[in-house]
């Protein structure tokens, strides 16, 4: 099979990242980029050596392209991603799916109506730290998940939402900080952890009184597993840490910090000893607290995972009914925020 042809679509702070994650991955191939500005394009274009376009749909009449990578602003992922579907090109948007249930749903819908593979970008899974993880949960080796929680508490300068409109706006970012910059974590606890049954939480804004949707929120959380968990979120909060996920169990505990094991606890003691162990021990980038820097490696391990599922004929690892589970969690705590009670999953 020749190299997966992707277009990347959208030219903002993240543009950069999905190029070089396209560029550097096994079986795929970057072959141009979409955007509304074109200067802002432009540069990109050139950076990358490829050509740049205001039309999407010229790009996707190009029969060197495969696939489109979705990087606009969120309110608009399922209409760019249900047109590239229309042409018969695989779709690969980041996080969210979009901003409602309904429009993340036309997606998938379109996507398996005409015939093509839909990934939603949620690249923390694919960290090694996280895989092995995953795997020694899924083993048993903590036992009875009893509590596990998510910590994003980041800050933003005012700059951050004035340098891009529609960061912190309902229409195109659904929210603010727990849909945006906490929706990776949130996605990584359910997806170590298993399924949410139920969320009661508040939101407001603390800081940040020009964006319309919250820079600050915390949820309570019941798991389908019987454990119990919350869910902090903000952008208002100075100078800003590293991610965390704790995951407690009836044997152990086990604590991520940004990219890395900060704590591998068995009741055994053997913890240590095993390969999670041994990772827990390196020293490993952590999670950038600057939207504009990230580390590229997550990203590249998806768009390989994309170009495998579109070689065998699989399911992507993340993909569209994945993506919509993070979603109904943030908007369930949205929900139970503004009704005061708590919301069933």
């Amino acid at each position: 099979m020749d190299a997966l042809g992707f277009v990347v679509v959208g030219c903002g702070n993240i543009a950069p990242v999905h190029a070089e994650a396209v560029r550097t991955a096994r079986g795929a191939h970057l072959v141009g980029f979409v955007g509304k500005s074109a200067a802002r394009a432009q540069v990109v274009a050139e950076r990358f050596g490829v050509p740049a376009s205001m039309d999407l749909d010229a790009m996707l009449s190009r029969p060197d392209v495969g696939a489109v990578l979705i990087g606009t602003p969120s309110g608009t992922h399922a209409e760019l991603g249900i047109q590239a579907a229309r042409a018969g090109k695989h779709v690969l948007t980041e996080k969210p799916i979009d901003v409602t249930l309904d429009r993340g749903q036309a997606l998938i819908n379109a996507c398996q109506e005409h015939g093509v593979k839909l990934g939603v970008i949620f690249q923390s899974r694919f960290l090694p730290a996280v895989q092995l993880l995953k795997r020694e949960i899924g083993r048993g080796r903590l036992g009875r998940i009893f509590m596990a929680d998510a910590y994003v508490k980041w800050y933003r300068e005012p700059a951050y939402y004035e340098a891009a409109r529609w960061r912190g706006t309902l229409a195109l970012d659904g929210g603010g900080a727990l849909i945006n910059q906490s929706i990776h974590t949130i996605d990584l606890l359910r997806y170590l952890v298993g399924p949410v049954a139920s969320v009661f939480g508040h939101t407001d804004r603390m800081l940040h009184q020009g964006i319309e949707g919250e820079d600050t929120a915390v949820a309570v959380v019941r798991f389908e597993g019987g454990a119990l968990g919350v869910i902090q979120g903000s952008t208002a909060l100075f100078p800003g840490f590293a991610r965390r996920v704790e995951i407690h169990g009836e044997q152990g505990s086990v604590i991520l910090e940004g990219d890395r094991v900060r704590e591998w606890r068995l009741r055994s003691g053997a913890a240590e000893d095993s390969e999670l162990g041994r990772v827990a021990q390196r020293d490993a980038p952590s999670t950038p607290v600057d939207p504009t820097k990230p580390d590229v490696g997550g990203h590249r391990s998806q768009v390989e995972d994309f170009v495998e599922a579109v070689r065998h004929d699989r399911s992507p690892a993340v993909d569209g009914p994945e993506g919509l589970k993070a979603l109904a969690i943030v908007l369930a705590v949205y929900r139970a925020s503004r009704e005061g009670h708590p919301v069933a999953l």
